[in-house]
């Protein structure tokens, strides 16, 4: 039993390892550039070892894609049940979970460029309809529906609206991670900053 349990052990840290190379691997050389035998020479393993975890490059794509959905799923869901427990109100919600979305971005960049901005999910065969941004963008979605029917929003179409705080706040996220700008306020106030003013102008 020991002996069994060992040797899902040391699967598990190979896998981890061939996820955590390829991770870096498409994200600085392109996925087209990026081949099995790389991935296995980034860790020091042979290409024949990372068949055995993993049918194809394809396949890695996959379960990067399903890791990263989910851990961004999770950081919205944490926070929100946060609030509610909370006793916050709608707008306050919407705020946290926006927060939420940046703070996700700064807190895992690889996984925020994986998940949306590389092209890998159309090497993949994860559905939008089932990933975590689509449900992230549908928990954003509902918000907004009830700061509406609260009446601390604007009424209107709640897709597009959603559509535009994603917009907003994926701007926010790429400009924090991708450029490095002179700036006399932290990046804390310059989240804060940013979110609060979007949503003022949204506010009834």
């Amino acid at each position: 039993m020991k002996h069994i349990k060992r040797r899902e052990r040391e699967g598990n840290e190979i896998r981890r390892k061939i996820i955590e190379a390829a991770r870096s691997l498409f994200l600085n050389q392109g996925y087209a550039e990026v081949s099995m035998r790389k991935i296995a020479d980034q860790i020091e393993y042979s290409p024949t070892t990372i068949y055995h975890y993993f049918a194809n490059k394809e396949a890695v794509v996959r379960e990067l894609l399903l890791e990263g959905n989910a851990l961004f799923l999770q950081a919205l869901q944490q926070r929100l049940e946060e609030v509610e427990a909370a006793g916050l109100n709608a707008l306050d919600k919407l705020k946290t979970v926006s927060d939420a979305y940046v703070r996700f971005g700064m807190a895992n960049p690889e996984y925020y460029n994986i998940l949306f901005i590389s092209d890998l999910e159309s090497v993949s065969l994860v559905s939008l309809i089932d990933s975590g941004r689509f449900k992230g963008f549908e928990l954003l979605e509902a918000g907004l529906l009830t700061a509406m029917e609260e009446g601390s929003i604007i009424q209107g179409d709640e897709s597009l609206i959603a559509r535009s705080v994603w917009s907003m706040l994926h701007g926010l996220t790429s400009l924090l991670l991708n450029f490095e700008l002179p700036m006399t306020s932290s990046k804390d106030e310059v989240i804060s900053f940013t979110i609060d003013t979007f949503f003022r102008g949204l506010s009834r």
